[in-house]
């Protein structure tokens, strides 16, 4: 007992002298008698996190387990027993829920509170316009030196150099697009360059808003309308989005891709495998794009897109032209066309393109590709400025 006291006295010595140092308890604010940590309902728990850790809990050293790292959900919309927004007593928006709660068991609160965030778009109705103040307009891409005016919105030296830029960027998602659906990156890149300059301008309108004033008070185009509010609904149930937090254009497009919602809920890809399809990320937009090309244009990766012609006179009349049209090219080489490239041996039926510039008709064939382009936005002019800023970029890139 007497070594034992002598002991103890010692240790106290020592420990007064500073010899000995206690161990310094890390300090964790954690409530007493609650070490255990529970995750709120529906939040994903990771399980790797960090060792245990000494913390003083009732003024002794135990151990104490860090809450884990968590994933928190995504946006979860609220539910609501009443209908407001702009179009809270509109007959049409009533029977629209009625039909995606009947159609796809939509939650009908759900839709209240969604719908009651909407405002009228009196932007988009009067860039379809509704008011009916626009005077009837001809034909813009007939009148003389259309093509030139169209060209020269796409076709500058900065929107080249952005995407050349943009390719040495996502040179990887790029090349992967093309091994996956057979689209060569210019193509891809002329997309994003004349739909969004690569993303610099995506638009600042409310989907949300767009589609439902469009659906509800275009009456021309009311069905269309209503089917991509109604996919535009699915997908943000899907991707669990906020409906209010995309911006688009004022007819409901979005993102570097501008798909509308039913091409995203048919052809979006998640091409980055981080689990959500995102059009405003560049990995996702390019392989969208690309699987679209595929999917609904029917690209072939095998036949060249459009070449030029030479045609002996300054203003061509006499045949159907556009994306629509079929040729065979032995027809249209007896009209004295003549071709300024071989076509990359393509021998198949043809469509006659017709540009108007200010001092003559500029004539080319195009091939299936270039109606696939065409199922992105059913223009010649549209199809045509893609077509000439891939092959620009992939010029200038090359050069580089």
């Amino acid at each position: 007992m007497t070594k034992l006291k002598a002991l103890m006295l010692l240790s106290l010595l020592l420990f007064g002298s500073g010899c000995v140092k206690r161990e310094q308890a890390v300090s964790v604010n954690v409530p007493d008698n609650t070490p255990i940590y529970t995750a709120p309902q529906g939040v994903i728990v990771i399980p790797d996190y960090t060792p245990t850790q000494p913390v003083i809990i009732n003024n002794t050293i135990e151990t104490y387990t860090p809450p884990p790292q968590v994933i928190i959900p995504a946006y979860t919309i609220p539910r609501s027993r009443y209908l407001g927004g702009a179009y809270r007593n509109n007959s049409k928006l009533k029977s629209f829920i009625n039909m995606m709660v009947s159609k796809y068991n939509y939650d009908r609160y759900t839709l209240n509170t969604i719908f009651s965030t909407v405002s009228r778009d009196k932007e988009a109705l009067r860039k379809y316009n509704v008011f009916k103040t626009a005077k009837p307009t001809y034909n813009k891409a007939t009148k003389t030196g259309a093509w030139d005016k169209y060209r020269a919105n796409f076709l500058t030296p900065s929107r080249i150099n952005n995407g050349v830029a943009f390719w040495k960027e996502n040179l990887s998602d790029l090349n992967r697009a093309a091994q996956t659906y057979g689209v060569a990156p210019e193509y891809i890149i002329g997309i994003i360059g004349v739909e969004t300059n690569f993303g610099s301008y995506t638009g600042n309108h409310s989907v949300m808003d767009a589609l439902t004033t469009l659906a509800i008070e275009f009456k021309k185009r009311s069905k269309f309308f209503k089917g991509e509010l109604e996919s535009y609904l699915l997908m943000i149930r899907d991707e669990k989005l906020d409906p209010q937090r995309i911006k688009g254009s004022y007819a409901g497009a979005f993102g570097l891709a501008q798909f509308m919602p039913t091409a995203f809920r048919q052809h979006a890809v998640d091409f980055n495998g981080d689990g959500h399809i995102n059009l405003f990320d560049k990995a996702d937009a390019i392989g969208s794009i690309a699987k679209y090309f595929t999917e609904r244009g029917k690209w072939n990766k095998r036949i060249p897109v459009t070449m030029k012609v030479q045609y002996n006179k300054k203003r061509f009349h006499g045949l159907t032209t556009g994306f629509k049209s079929s040729y065979t090219q032995r027809h249209l080489l007896s009209l004295g066309m003549r071709p300024t490239s071989n076509f990359y041996g393509y021998r198949g039926d043809v469509s006659l393109i017709k540009l108007s510039r200010y001092d003559r008709d500029e004539l080319w064939w195009g091939t299936e590709n270039f109606y696939a382009i065409t199922r992105y936005n059913p223009k010649d002019h549209y199809a045509m400025a893609v077509h000439q800023l891939a092959q620009a970029v992939k010029q200038a890139y090359f050069r580089h």
